[in-house]
């Protein structure tokens, strides 16, 4: 009789923290962007942001071993120069050529760095050349209100039926935790992916984890 009651809390234990508990989900994030820096100057936008992120990322359903990566995009009036970045962040000055993405038409920037903890960064861009553009950007940090464990159980235990019909009773795919901003409101993208790369994503408060949007395969 006791061997099948421990053998139930067991069970019971396993299928929390694998199917719908924030631990077990946590496992399995294989995207957690955190941290967002933006900021506008002269015409120009620039918004950074601070990821943990696999290596090497692939939407296939497989969560990896996860690398710091801190990314840089900024929209610039001339697309036509080349633009070098410079900013500190800890202590440490930062830096370099800005490559063009011709899809999103915005100049890019990435380094793996520590997570910044400054509530405001300074970024520097300037073209090369004379008379070329400078553009300084005083970027403010906007951080979510939950830490990930917190969100993946909200989220996971408001959308329990939806995610068990999506990928069963234990989720063994991976998921993206994308933070984003828009106005003075900030979110949480939360995507499931199973092996076959279909995705069941949710948008959710940052501060609340209520979902408030979602979006099946």
């Amino acid at each position: 009789m006791k061997k099948a009651a421990y053998t139930a809390v067991l069970s019971a234990l396993l299928f929390l923290l694998i199917g719908c508990g924030g631990s077990g989900l946590a496992e399995r994030v294989s995207e957690y962007r955190s941290l967002l820096y933006s900021a506008e100057a002269d015409g120009a936008s620039l918004e950074a942001s601070y990821s943990l992120r696999e290596y090497p990322y692939a939407a296939d359903g497989v969560a990896a071993k996860t690398e710091p990566l801190f990314e840089v995009r900024a929209s610039l009036p001339d697309r036509t120069l080349t633009y070098t970045l410079s900013f500190e962040s800890g202590g440490k000055r930062y830096g370099g050529e800005m490559n063009f993405d011709s899809v999103r038409q915005q100049f890019t920037y990435s380094e793996s760095l520590p997570e910044p903890a400054e509530e405001q960064l300074v970024f520097t861009v300037s073209a090369e050349g004379e008379n070329a553009p400078s553009y300084t950007f005083t970027a403010a940090r906007t951080a979510g209100g939950l830490p990930l464990s917190a969100l993946l159980d909200a989220v996971g235990k408001s959308q329990k039926e939806a995610l068990s019909g999506f990928a069963g009773e234990n989720f063994d795919g991976e998921i993206y935790v994308r933070l984003l901003k828009q106005g003075e409101r900030s979110f949480y993208y939360v995507g499931f992916i199973d092996r076959s790369g279909n995705c069941l994503a949710f948008l959710a408060d940052a501060d609340t984890g209520e979902v408030l949007a979602s979006k099946g395969p």
